[in-house]
């Protein structure tokens, strides 16, 4: 009974450092990431410098949440770029996971239709090679789930090159939701992502025209 209870404690112990060093890791991380950001002209969204405008409705929201844990801006040439990195923690039962989402905006304007396309399960596309109306290329309709699906304005945004770079991967899937451009990415922001990022959203503006 004591072994059992000391083994209970220093377990318990190991937990404690091991939760102590994650907590300081990430701060370390995080304060690398605010100093490489700044040099590299990036700016706390909640600053007016660096001669940005208002932030857009939607990454202000974002940027309010509980679950932010950092939201800059930037200038890309004549495009404004703003970033905004949640964090947070999903417990259930005994079992706990931990989310990251790191989003980028730029505003487009108010001429571009909403849309969201989203990647697609290989056992989805099998089962329906189609989903709505298609853009009639078989295998980007296999591989990007396009919505709405009902093949109006949105669609006419996928021309042919745009719908090939995004297949290749060299431009992410988007939203784009009251003329602001989205990009997502399940992870955390990194100084060696941060303005890569930011200039693929540049260049998928560019490529939406």
């Amino acid at each position: 009974m004591v072994l059992a209870v000391a083994l209970f404690s220093t377990a318990g112990a190991a937990v404690a450092v091991i939760a102590v060093v994650v907590v300081r890791r990430d701060r370390r991380r995080r304060e690398r990431l605010r100093a490489y950001a700044a040099q590299a002209g990036w700016w706390p969204i909640t600053e007016p410098a660096g001669g940005l405008t208002q932030v857009p409705g939607p990454v202000a929201d974002d940027a309010r949440s509980r679950r932010c844990k950092l939201a800059f801006g930037a200038r890309r040439g004549r495009r404004e770029v703003w970033m905004v990195w949640h964090h947070w923690v999903e417990s259930t039962g005994d079992s706990s996971t931990t989310h990251d989402l790191t989003r980028y905006y730029l505003w487009l304007g108010v001429g571009y239709p909403d849309i969201e396309l989203r990647r697609r399960t290989v056992l989805g596309a099998f089962i329906k090679p189609v989903r709505g109306a298609g853009t009639g290329d078989a295998a980007f309709d296999k591989a990007v789930l396009v919505r709405p699906g009902d093949g109006g304005a949105q669609w006419r945004l996928l021309t042919p090159p745009l719908r090939e770079a995004l297949l290749a991967r060299r431009l992410p899937l988007f939203q784009i939701t009251g003329g602001v451009l989205v990009t997502r990415y399940d992870d955390v922001p990194r100084i060696d992502n941060l303005d890569a990022r930011a200039d693929a959203i540049c260049h998928l503006a560019d490529a939406l025209g």
